[in-house]
């Protein structure tokens, strides 16, 4: 007894690369994701490893080298190194006065090396380059780091994101949910039916073949079809024995041949 059996198999998962479309997409998610990460590691992590800070210009005192809305990156540096460390045209950042929290970045125009009252070495003369005249001199205590690098045009965005930190904490969750949720990303399955036969031999009961399965691979159906093959071949054969069985023709050597009958008379 047998009866059809069906059996689901997932194909494979499009690939990002069957589409120009998806190569695009993905080469410019990577160079986002790139861009991002080299941004974040120059805005925060250098700075902080080289104990310094990232600031944000504010003025155009230092155009056409550093403009409004840039951010440069600067290293800390010791009071007691800034008179060997410190070259004419470094650009450094400094406090004007030593009570005077505010941060100027300028270019060392000069440097005057003695013995001064408050037993440093050397005192610094800063100026902006889009300045006519040089800032007052400055003492080692009042550098607070030396410039490595700028970023242009970023710094309007690092103000913002400092001053509206919730904002762009929401922002960035919601650009994470669309690129999650983007229909490209979604698998793909199709789902296909094959048939199959299924049967038991001896039993009169039938079992289904092809039972679906969580998963299924290459070598799987390759042993299914065998082994659908393999009962088929069982059951044209039983057939085959039934019906030369109905028409007498049974070879005297088949497991399947009628018994003898015997004249148990005396």
């Amino acid at each position: 007894m047998t009866r059809p059996a069906t059996r689901r198999a997932r194909t494979r998962e499009r690939a990002w690369y069957d589409s120009p479309w998806r190569i695009l997409i993905r080469a410019l998610g990577i160079a986002v994701a790139t861009l991002l990460v080299a941004l974040i590691a120059a805005l925060l992590l250098i700075p902080r490893l080289m104990g310094g800070q990232a600031l944000t210009v504010l003025t155009g005192s230092m155009e056409p080298a550093l403009s409004p809305g840039d951010v440069v990156a600067v290293r800390g540096i010791d009071p007691d190194d800034v008179c060997t460390e410190v070259s004419v045209n470094d650009i450094v950042t400094f406090l004007p006065a030593p009570d005077d929290p505010s941060l100027i970045t300028h270019r060392v125009v000069g440097i005057t090396i003695g013995s001064f009252e408050d037993g440093s070495g050397c005192r610094l003369l800063t100026q902006g380059d889009a300045n006519s005249t040089a800032d007052d001199p400055i003492s080692p205590e009042q550098v607070r780091g030396v410039f490595m690098y700028a970023i242009p045009s970023v710094g309007w965005v690092k103000e913002w994101i400092q001053q509206n930190p919730m904002l762009a904490m929401a922002l960035g969750i919601a650009i994470a949910a669309v690129w999650w949720l983007w229909p490209g990303r979604q698998q793909q399955r199709t789902v296909v039916r094959i048939p199959g036969v299924a049967s038991m031999a001896g039993s009169g009961s039938s079992t289904p073949v092809g039972t679906p399965q969580a998963t299924s691979s290459a070598p799987d159906e390759l042993a299914l079809r065998r082994r659908e093959l393999d009962l088929r071949e069982r059951e044209l054969l039983l057939r085959e024995r039934e019906l030369s069985w109905a028409m007498g023709s049974v070879d005297p050597d088949s497991e399947t041949s009628p018994p003898a009958t015997q004249d148990t008379r005396s």
